[in-house]
C-alpha cells in the first residue's frame, strides 16, 4: 500500500511540474518576444542587439523548462523514497529466482535417473 501511494504521488507530482512548468515558460517566452517585437517597433535600427538579447533570453527561459523535465525524470525514476521499497522487491525477487533454480536442478536430476533408467529397462527386456 505504501508503495503504491509513493508511485502514484510521485507520477502526479511530475504532472504537476512539467505542466506549471511547461506553462510558466511558454508564457514568459511569449511575453519576451512581445516586448522585443515591441521594441523593433519603436527602434527599427535596434533590431539586431534586440534580436541577439532575445535569443540569449529565450535559451535561459527555455533552460528553465528543461530542469523542471529533470527534476520530474528524477521524481519519476529515480526516487529516493522508494530505494527501501525497491530493495524489499529486489530481495524477493532474487529469493523467487534461487528457489527456481534450486527447483530446475530438481527437475534436471530426475530426467537424468529417468533418462538412465530407460535403456536399462529397455536391456532388461531385451534379454
Amino acid at each position: 500500500m505504501g508503495t503504491d501511494m509513493i508511485f502514484i504521488v510521485s507520477i502526479a507530482v511530475a504532472g504537476i511540474a512539467m505542466a506549471i512548468g511547461s506553462l510558466m515558460t511558454a508564457s514568459a517566452q511569449g511575453n519576451a518576444l512581445a516586448k522585443a517585437m515591441e521594441g523593433i517597433s519603436r527602434q527599427p535600427e535596434a533590431s539586431g542587439a534586440i534580436n541577439g538579447t532575445l535569443i540569449i533570453g529565450l535559451a535561459f527561459i527555455e533552460s528553465i523548462a528543461i530542469y523542471v523535465l529533470v527534476v520530474a525524470l528524477i521524481i519519476l525514476f529515480a526516487n529516493p523514497f522508494t530505494a527501501p521499497y525497491m530493495k524489499v522487491e529486489t530481495l524477493r525477487a532474487e529469493n523467487q529466482v534461487l528457489s527456481l533454480e534450486m527447483e530446475k536442478k530438481q527437475l534436471e536430476a530426475q530426467m537424468a535417473k529417468t533418462v538412465e533408467a530407460k535403456p536399462a529397462e529397455k536391456a532388461a527386456k531385451g534379454k
